[in-house]
């Protein structure tokens, strides 16, 4: 329990873990935990709200995974808890990054769930990837909004300005021209959803292939509202034309052979639906996992 006793002053137990993985941090690869800040939102807010409702979602959801073959005693993961959330959005990502620099000190790939879009730049700023790949409908790459420079919009942008990691943002579509100069001046590699419909998985794969060529380390960041409104419609800032869940997945299962470094989920917002976004995200997220621990396992 040695993770967990350093990581205690900055967390707090859940009543529900995901899919009830609960246990001893020592003899697990992955630690779950979750982030439920939602403070900066610019349209919908409630994804502070998601880390309750997703968990709740896995006690009613089968965990066999056709895709991968694997089950629930295939994941060596422990859910350690919430954060404790406070106002101010420079001390939610120094807790972040204090959480994911203790995890990957003992090899642990830290599995956070959102909240708002913004967590994720604690994690890169911990965890220093080589390469950052994001689905998202947006680029969040806007220098500022709404006079906020650390925010959902912003938060891609601020890694950049700390970090060298190689980015690509696949799915995008709700873009603005700052963005879009500001991504071709950085070398910053983005995938419209309307080109994965129009050209395929295997035409992105390719280009994954080649844009990660000599990376070693991988961050995976999940914003739902990558995925169609007809697919996930409680999320922050939902646009149409999105990608399937198995378009999601499929390029997901193309990324399985580098070493992943960590991954998050954000931007559900449970209360805009009956629930299905919820057990949508737990899905995609219980898959993605089994995507990278099946391939390891190959490896070994």
């Amino acid at each position: 329990m040695l993770v967990i006793n350093a990581l205690s002053n900055l967390l707090k137990p859940v009543p529900e873990a995901f899919f009830e993985k609960l246990g001893d941090t020592n003899d697990v690869d992955y630690i779950f935990f979750s982030v439920p800040y939602d403070k900066t939102s610019s349209y919908r807010s409630g994804s502070r709200f998601a880390p309750t409702s997703i968990r709740k979602a896995t006690h009613y959801m089968e965990s066999y995974s056709e895709r991968t073959e694997l089950d629930w005693e295939n994941l060596n993961l422990s859910d350690i808890g919430e954060i404790e959330v406070e106002i101010s959005i420079d001390s939610i990502l120094e807790k972040i990054e204090k959480i994911c620099n203790e995890l990957s000190k003992t090899n642990k790939i830290p599995v956070m769930l959102g909240g708002e879009h913004t967590i994720s730049l604690g994690a890169v700023n911990a965890l220093k990837p080589d390469a950052i790949i994001v689905f998202d409908a947006h680029l969040d790459l806007r220098d500022t909004l709404f006079e906020q420079k650390i925010c959902h919009a912003t938060w891609l942008r601020r890694s950049l300005e700390k970090n060298s990691a190689k980015i690509l943002v696949l799915g995008a579509r709700a873009l603005s021209k700052e963005e879009i100069v500001y991504a071709n001046l950085n070398n910053i590699k983005f995938i419209s959803a309307l080109d994965i419909k129009k050209n395929g998985v295997k035409w992105v794969t390719e280009i994954l292939e080649k844009h990660l060529k000599g990376v070693n380390s991988l961050y995976l960041s999940i914003d739902v509202d990558v995925l169609d409104p007809s697919e996930a419609p409680a999320v922050g800032n939902p646009c149409p034309e999105g990608i399937s869940t198995t378009e999601l997945l499929d390029i997901i299962d193309s990324l399985k052979n580098f070493k992943l470094c960590g991954i998050d989920l954000t931007e559900v917002c449970p209360q805009y639906d009956s629930g299905y976004t919820s057990i949508l995200a737990a899905y995609i997220l219980l898959e993605s996992l089994y995507i990278f621990e099946k391939a390891k396992t190959k490896i070994i």
